[in-house]
């Protein structure tokens, strides 16, 4: 079987402008964790889920700190986040990932659950041979073809 045969091939995609008010949107009314980047020409630029949304919001300082699970209050950071008048200034060209895995349509179907293992992603957008975008394959997808035909679900 092959990631063609498996893959959603109508796949929501944004573009670098949209804003992130827009993007929560999309995955509020979609229910899904994350969307690729297109440019107009369908050329994937890179991806965004629900983690740069949130990583957004943590401040920068968390990377250096090795150790915050010892902090059980986080009031003075959740007041600063509800008067934080430029969220609306981040657009997906600001949070996407850039360096994103991907898989071709052609690939074995057994290949994206590697990837995906190794990579610590759940979903991948799926290119052909010439890198734009025709789909995307999930976990879940990768479930039901392996486990429907076998009358497990």
């Amino acid at each position: 079987m092959k990631i063609r045969d498996v893959m959603k091939k109508d796949v929501i995609s944004i573009d670098p402008s949209t804003g992130i008010h827009d993007i929560y949107r999309i995955f509020c009314e979609k229910r899904i964790g994350g969307v690729p980047v297109v440019d107009k020409k369908n050329n994937l630029l890179g991806m965004v889920t629900k983690k740069e949304l949130l990583d957004v919001l943590n401040p920068d300082y968390f990377d250096m700190v090795s150790d915050f699970l010892f902090i059980d209050d986080f009031g003075a950071l959740e007041e600063k986040l509800e008067s934080l008048p430029s969220l609306e200034l981040f657009i997906a060209e600001d949070l996407m990932i850039k360096n994103i895995i991907t898989i071709n349509e052609n690939a074995s179907l057994m290949k994206a659950p590697a990837l995906m293992n190794k990579h610590n992603v759940k979903r991948l957008p799926v290119v052909n041979k010439s890198g734009k975008l025709v789909g995307i394959i999930s976990r879940i997808d990768i479930c039901h073809a392996l486990f429907r035909g076998k009358g497990l679900i």
